[in-house]
């Protein structure tokens, strides 16, 4: 162990050898688990945007948002807070990042692969994200030329190997939760053509950057998280929430005119691609067991295509009912349906957010500062260092067993927690 890693595990606390003796394999990689984890189910993930906001250093302006730049290894990398670490000891076999092709974080030369390489070795699938935040970006909600352009650097900074994904790469999120496009000043008129227009461009767009770039694509999968909300999908058939934007996708890719888009892609290598590797998403706060019954009432019409929960809020649930939550869904995902798993959201308070967003990390931020990012930074913000800060498995903010939810995670998933950067107060 080197110094540096001593020296960590001093601030924080962290009961490393107890931890270790739980579970050995859980605080490091092994080379022969890799494989086999990345295959198996139920999907166990964890949704990562562990911005270096705290009490203790609070951010003026919103931090660079791609966490897969070298120069958050501090945070995320085995040598400082070991936070990919800490999802696997957690018993996770994957992480859902938000913002990893578009925000331009690294010039060209500068990659990504650190992470997916040290994902890889711990045995998580990584999902990644197109930034997708801003309507802007995608002119008349086309966003074809946008993720066509993202995807296509992403594969210089990384997100290949070879002719092929990069091996930790298992889904592609292409947006998230555009159905609030159809709110957005730009959405003109108002309506759902917004959203499936920016859905189905997107999803074009990707594949064009695969032909376009050489890269089969493997087991890479490709999903649009939709919100819970109740809406009515654009070709009328069907209405319930999250489920709209799984019959939107079903009637854009049979017709892409139903919200004024043509594609690019030959129509039937289009529809091949959908039918193979898509699968439905969408986010929710709302109790498992009511997401779990509402959806399963509609889905034969989207059967055999598999579906997951993207972000599995669990807002102001003590920790056995997150446990008892997480265990029907691992219960579910076994039986052979659609269902594949969910990712927990998420694994840091997001404290620049504020408000009702603080209810939602497994960890909450100490008051330890255990040391620097290097250089991060994105189209939108200048280049800066942030301190890092121990985790803490208890949120303090939230009394009593609302605050353990990392503790319900790990009993859920057979894990631990408390690794290098954690401390379990």
């Amino acid at each position: 162990m080197d110094a540096s890693r001593i020296n960590i595990l001093r601030a924080c606390g962290a009961l490393l050898c107890s931890v270790a003796a739980a579970a050995p394999n859980a605080l490091r990689g092994s080379s022969s688990a890799n494989h086999s984890v990345q295959a198996v189910l139920p999907m166990r993930a964890v949704a990562y945007g562990a911005l270096p906001c705290s009490e203790a250093e609070p951010c003026s302006s919103m931090p660079p948002e791609d966490m897969l730049q070298p120069g958050y290894e501090m945070q995320w990398g085995s040598s400082g807070r070991n936070d990919l670490g800490m999802m696997q000891a957690l018993g996770a076999n994957g992480v859902r990042l938000y913002h990893s092709f578009g925000l331009n974080s690294t010039d060209e030369g500068v990659s990504h692969s650190g992470f997916l390489d040290e994902a890889h070795k711990l045995g998580l699938n990584v999902m990644p994200g197109v930034h997708s935040n801003n309507a802007e970006e995608c002119p008349g909600f086309d966003c074809y030329d946008y993720v066509k352009d993202a995807i296509g650097k992403g594969f210089r900074e990384g997100f290949r190997s070879g002719d092929d994904w990069h091996p930790a790469v298992s889904t592609i999120i292409l947006l998230n939760e555009p159905d609030f496009y159809e709110y957005d000043p730009l959405c003109v008129p108002s309506g759902p053509w917004c959203r499936v227009k920016a859905a189905i461009s997107a999803l074009d767009g990707l594949l064009a950057a695969e032909t376009e770039h050489g890269v089969q694509p493997g087991r890479v999968k490709m999903t649009v998280t939709w919100s819970f909300a109740q809406r009515l999908s654009i070709d009328g058939e069907h209405e319930g929430p999250g489920t709209f934007g799984f019959q939107d996708m079903l009637a854009a890719v049979a017709d892409a005119s139903v919200a004024g888009y043509e594609v690019r892609t030959d129509k039937a290598t289009l529809q091949k691609a959908f039918k193979e590797r898509w699968i439905n998403g969408l986010n929710t706060q709302a109790p498992w067991t009511f997401v779990r019954d509402v959806v399963s009432q509609h889905y034969a019409r989207f059967s055999p295509m598999p579906w997951f929960i993207g972000e599995y809020g669990a807002n102001g649930q003590p920790e056995p009912i997150i446990k008892s939550d997480l265990e029907s869904m691992d219960e579910f995902a076994k039986m052979g349906g659609d269902f594949l798993g969910a990712a927990v959201f998420q694994f840091q308070t997001a404290y620049q957010k504020g408000g009702s967003e603080m209810n939602f990390g497994l960890f909450s931020l100490g008051d330890i500062k255990i040391g620097e990012t290097g250089e991060v930074c994105d189209k939108r913000t200048p280049c800066k260092k942030y301190g890092v800060y121990c985790l803490k498995s208890q949120l303090p903010f939230l009394p009593g067993a609302l605050g353990r939810r990392a503790h319900a995670v790990a009993a859920a998933w057979g894990g631990v927690v408390g690794t290098a950067g954690v401390t379990t107060g």
